[in-house]
C-alpha cells in the first residue's frame, strides 16, 4: 500500500517519503480500513520533528519506519472474527490509535472503539477533518470542564483561537449546545466565525479580549504562553470558573528530562497550576487527544441535525504530503487541511 513514511525526525522535506509498505494484518478484534481520506493536525507534524519521542514509544510502540495521521474516513475491507457492531462495507470516521502505524495510509487498521459511522451528509474528505478534533475537545470540554448537551444551555463558554481545526469545532459544538460563545481570531476571519455561530468575535489585533470579557464559565486555552493568564482572569472567581488548556509541557517534559524526571516535573508544574488557580476560585486542568467512540456517535448526530459543519481550509493529495506539513507549519491554515487518498465512491 502506499503510505507517507518516516525513518528518522526531522523536516517535512527531508524525512517525509511516500512509500509501498505491506498491507498491515488485523487481529480478530480489529477492522481493516481503505482510506479515502485524513487530516494534517499539528500533533502530526511536531511528532514528525522529534515531540513525544521519549513517550509515544513507549506507550504507542512507535518504531521506524512510522506513518503518521490520526484522522480514518472510509469503507471498512475486513473485520475481524470477534468484531460485531461493524461489517464489511461500512461507512467509518474516526481515529486509529493502532501501534507503529498511522493514517497517512491507503489502509489502516482500527479497533471498535476508535471508529464510528461517517455521517451519511459528509464526503469522506469532510469527515476526514473532525475525527481528532472531536475527541480532543470533547476530553477539554466534557472530562475536564464539565459540559455536556444536558448542563451547556446558557453557560458562557470562551474559546480561544476560534478559527483553528479545534477552535471552529468548539465554537459549533458549545452553540449546539446552547451555550453562549466568545472567541478569538485574525481580522479576515471574524465573519466566518459568525456564520459559525459565535456570539461575540474579536479580532486580536484591534482588541485585547481580556479588557472586554469577564465572568465567564468556561474558557479553552488553545494559544497559551502569556495567554493563558488573561484567559484566566475572564473567568469567575468564585469556584465555578472552569479553565481547560491544550497547550501544556506534558510531552516535552518527558523529552527533555526522560520518562521518571519528566513524569515528576509534569506532576509539580501541574500541581502548581492547579493551587494558583484554585487560590483565584478557578478550577484548572490539562487536556489531550483521547479516543471517544461515544464523542463521535454524539457529533454525527448534530451533523445530521446540521448544528456542525467542516471547516476546511484546503486539500491536498497523500503524494504532497511534504507540501501540506509544511503549509500547516506555517500556522496560517485556517481549518483544517484534508489529505486526499483515495478517488471517492
Amino acid at each position: 500500500m502506499k503510505s507517507a513514511v518516516i525513518h528518522k525526525y526531522g523536516t517535512a522535506h527531508d524525512v517525509l517519503k511516500i512509500e509501498q509498505l505491506p498491507k498491515p494484518k488485523i487481529k480478530k478484534n480489529e477492522m481493516l480500513i481503505q482510506q479515502y481520506a485524513t487530516s494534517v493536525n499539528p500533533i502530526d507534524f511536531r511528532t514528525r520533528s522529534g515531540y513525544g519521542r521519549v513517550l509515544f514509544p513507549k506507550i504507542r510502540g512507535f518504531t521506524f519506519p512510522l506513518v503518521l495521521g490520526r484522522d480514518v474516513s472510509g469503507v471498512i475491507v475486513e473485520v475481524g472474527s470477534a468484531i460485531k457492531d461493524f461489517k464489511v462495507g461500512d461507512y467509518v470516521y474516526g481515529c486509529n490509535k493502532t501501534k507503529s502505524q498511522g493514517a497517512y495510509a491507503e489502509y489502516v487498521v482500527v479497533s471498535v472503539d476508535d471508529i464510528a459511522y461517517k455521517p451519511a451528509s459528509l464526503t469522506f474528505n469532510e469527515a476526514a477533518s473532525l475525527p481528532y478534533v472531536i475527541c480532543t475537545v470533547w476530553d477539554a470540554l466534557v472530562n475536564k470542564a464539565g459540559l455536556n448537551p444536558d448542563n451547556t444551555k446558557g453557560k458562557r463558554v470562551f474559546i480561544q483561537g476560534g478559527s483553528g481545526g479545534i477552535g471552529s469545532f468548539a465554537v459549533q459544538l458549545i452553540k449546539a449546545w446552547g451555550g453562549y460563545v466568545a472567541t478569538t481570531c485574525s481580522t479576515n476571519h471574524v465573519e466566518k466565525l459568525s456564520e459559525l455561530g459565535a456570539d461575540h468575535v474579536i479580532d486580536y489585533k484591534k482588541e485585547d479580549y481580556s479588557l472586554v470579557l469577564s465572568d465567564f464559565d468556561v474558557a479553552l486555552e488553545t494559544i497559551g504562553g502569556t495567554l493563558e493568564r488573561k484567559t484566566l482572569s475572564i473567568l469567575k472567581h468564585d469556584g465555578h470558573g472552569y479553565f481547560t488548556t491544550l497547550i501544556h509541557p506534558l510531552l516535552r517534559n518527558f523529552d527533555d528530562n526522560g520518562l521518571i524526571k519528566g513524569g515528576l516535573t509534569n506532576a509539580c508544574e501541574y500541581l502548581s497550576k492547579q493551587k494558583d488557580a484554585k487560590a483565584q476560585g478557578i478550577h484548572y486542568s490539562w487536556a489531550t487527544y483521547k479516543p471517544n467512540r461515544v464523542a463521535l456517535n454524539h457529533v454525527a448526530e448534530l451533523i445530521e441535525q446540521g448544528l456542525i459543519k467542516p471547516y476546511i481550509n484546503c486539500e491536498f493529495d497523500l503524494s504532497e504530503i511534504v507540501a501540506a506539513h509544511e503549509y500547516c507549519e506555517q500556522g496560517k491554515s485556517q481549518g483544517k487541511v484534508v489529505i486526499r487518498i483515495h478517488q471517492a465512491i
